[in-house]
């Protein structure tokens, strides 16, 4: 889990002085601060904030907030004998220390064994680790809360069935939706009820008027600050994980690796978002940032001020060194009485991209003299930076807001499911997404089987109807899954394109080109183990040569796909060999009979009806067609099907026949 370090507090709605305030302005009367909820005075406000924002649902105090009563929300009540005890599921006291630091805004080592934090105006807490039945408790006794007594952290076994509400979940990492303000939000951890993590957690790169306060001192143009940003450290871990895989699924593969996830010193899991590595493999995280790109959701999230042909700049930021994020101001406090102004802001700095899943950033803090330097937020959508002030930020550090499913819900009662939307938001960019009740299957290329259907979103299914009931369309059909059938590649499965390319000579002019290829031979036994169709489609198909059959699988196209996106190979003209690893992988049969010199494949007679009966009622079992074994000058090998075999043998290189371009993944 990510815990080492989550010991940050909440950004804070409070501040200490007004708008259009300046060097001359008198104090302002109490029935003047009581009407701007930014403008909350004490420590009590700042601290009351930061325990309701994660204990109850509210993302801004109300003006009576010294007298208004919050609901907890956080934890579940597992005895109803004690309505005031909720039960929160952790994996180890160093996680509890790490929710009570952010509780209280204190920076407790992870070996705290107890502690007490008071605040007058509102209350305290108690914090005791170990005891019977639990890994640690928090006493609360805040005034605003009556209705929360103590905090019990329990492993996530010890929450039994209540624990879950489904067994996957309902939003992943990377999906995007849109709130009625017309801003973009994207999931930076799911839930994952297996786990006891019932709640989605979102950010946001784009502010609203809401989020900027304006300061206004003597002879200066306005100075504006953020307000109301609600992020916790925690969630910038996930955010700054998340990014850097969207930014770079190829790296983020190579850190990573098949299987490989990061582990803290006491083997404490540290990837993904603090989930197990089922709720969200490798391979599935590098696809959802491969649809990133090709459902362009980097320009929806993108910050005001950048335009859509800046994504790649945009893109840059999260994969090149010193890495902002600001994700909480303080008050705009008086440094002596009315002279001089000072903003702190606190902000993460990452120093290494490729390190985000092992935690390698920094939380710092920065006072800004407003009476000094001219501070405009907003600039943090520039490549200038935060501040026209030396060294007051890194340059492009970029302004997070933070909110939970709940808090960006229109219904803050809502009740989370595996198939509905959050209540208020538009769906924007959704992984896997579940359509009316029924949840859709779909299957990574590690999972993919002969039969199975691959769709345009790089997903596989086991029918036609499930691919459009799940928004996409069917591509080609898996035709062979084994051993590596690609020489010096990592691909190990074959599918073959559900639209086929007719009358195309393998070479226009046989007698005037020489043999092209490597390896060709009159021997049809070796024909077999010929299984670099990638390899040979290419170099058929370079300049200089004119084989119309390579080219055309080479330059075959399916409108919205795009096969590198899914780190599949591009399509290709298969060899003989290929073709007959496909006719055994549907349930066919190959023989070479030596004496004869010939290669007769057998499909079953009820193949198309097995498809049929299946869900696959569109796919043209029919293999009549080239591929790119060369015999000689003058010949290449043909598929025919003769009185229901398919024959494997030479023909002229200038006869016509169909493509039927393959893609190996």
């Amino acid at each position: 889990m990510l815990m080492a370090a989550l010991v940050v507090g909440l950004g804070m709605n409070v501040t200490s002085c007004k708008d259009d305030d300046d060097d001359n302005n008198d104090e302002r009367t109490p029935e003047e601060i009581a009407q701007d909820p930014y403008e909350k005075e004490s420590e009590a406000a700042d601290a009351l904030y930061r325990l309701v924002s994660q204990l109850s649902v509210c993302d801004s105090l109300p003006n009576n907030w010294k007298t208004a009563t919050f609901e907890p929300k956080a934890g579940k009540v597992l005895d109803a004998s004690q309505p005031r005890v909720r039960t929160i599921a952790v994996n180890n006291a160093a996680e509890a220390v790490a929710r009570y630091n952010s509780l209280t805004g204190k920076d407790l080592p992870a070996t705290t064994i107890t502690d007490t934090y008071k605040v007058e105006g509102v209350g305290t807490l108690q914090l005791n680790v170990g005891g019977a039945g639990t890994i640690a408790t928090i006493d609360v006794d805040v005034k605003q809360m009556p209705q929360l007594a103590q905090l019990r952290f329990v492993s996530v076994a010890d929450m039994g069935e209540n624990g879950h509400f489904r067994g996957e979940p309902y939003y992943r990492f990377g999906d995007v939706v849109r709130d009625s303000k017309g801003c973009y939000w994207v999931c930076v951890r799911p839930a994952y009820s297996p786990n006891g993590k019932e709640d989605t957690h979102w950010m946001s790169f784009q502010l609203i008027d809401k989020n900027i306060k304006t300061y206004t001192k003597k002879g200066c143009e306005p100075q504006k600050y953020p307000v109301d940003l609600g992020v916790q450290m925690e969630k910038m871990q996930y955010l700054a994980q998340l990014m850097a895989i969207l930014a770079n699924p190829d790296g983020y593969k190579t850190t990573a690796g098949e299987g490989n996830f990061f582990f803290d010193a006491a083997h404490n899991y540290t990837g993904l978002g603090g989930l197990e590595e089922k709720a969200m493999p490798v391979d599935s995280l590098v696809r959802q940032a491969r649809l990133w790109d090709q459902n362009k959701v980097w320009e929806k999230v993108m910050p005001v001020g950048f335009e859509p042909n800046e994504v790649q700049t945009f893109k840059d930021r999260f994969k090149h060194g010193q890495l902002c994020f600001i994700y909480e101001k303080g008050s705009v406090m008086d440094k002596d009485k009315d002279k001089d102004k000072l903003l702190t802001i606190k902000y993460t700095r990452y120093i290494r991209p490729d390190l985000f899943f092992r935690g390698d950033y920094q939380v710092l803090e920065k006072n800004i003299d407003m009476q000094k330097y001219d501070f405009d937020i907003t600039q943090n959508y520039t490549t200038k930076g935060t501040s026209i002030a030396p060294n007051v930020f890194p340059p492009d550090a970029f302004v997070v807001r933070y909110k939970t499913g709940y808090q960006l819900s229109s219904n803050w009662l809502f009740n989370p499911s595996a198939t509905d939307s959050i209540p208020g938001v538009t769906t924007v960019h959704r992984f896997n997404a579940c359509q009316g009740t029924q949840i859709i299957k779909s299957y990574t290329k590690e999972q993919a089987q002969p039969r199975m259907i691959m769709a345009k979103n790089g997903l596989f299914y086991k029918s036609e109807a499930d691919c459009n009931a799940d928004g996409t369309a069917p591509v080609a059909l898996v035709v062979y899954v084994g051993d590596s059938v690609e020489t010096n590649s990592e691909y190990r499965r074959l599918a073959m394109s559900y639209t086929k390319i007719s009358n195309v000579q393998w070479d226009k002019d046989a007698a005037k080109n020489n043999v092209c290829l490597e390896n060709t031979s009159d021997d049809k036994s070796v024909w077999e183990h010929q299984n670099d169709g990638v390899v040979r489609t290419r170099l058929l198909a370079t300049d200089g040569h004119d084989h119309p059959a390579a080219k055309a699988a080479r330059d075959f196209k399916v409108v919205d796909f795009n096969p590198a996106a899914y780190n599949f190979s591009p399509w290709f003209l298969p060899t003989a060999g290929q073709l007959m690893k496909a006719i055994k992988g549907l349930g066919g049969q190959a023989n070479y009979n030596q004496f004869e010199g010939d290669w007769t494949c057998k499909i079953s007679e009820g193949l198309s009806t097995e498809l049929k009966n299946a869900g696959i009622t569109t796919f043209d079992v029919n293999f009549n067609c080239w591929t790119s074994t060369e015999v000689d000058q003058e010949s290449a090998v043909l598929s025919t099907t003769i009185e229901g075999d398919i024959l494997i043998d030479s023909a002229g290189k200038d006869q016509q026949s169909s493509v039927c371009p393959f893609i190996a993944f």
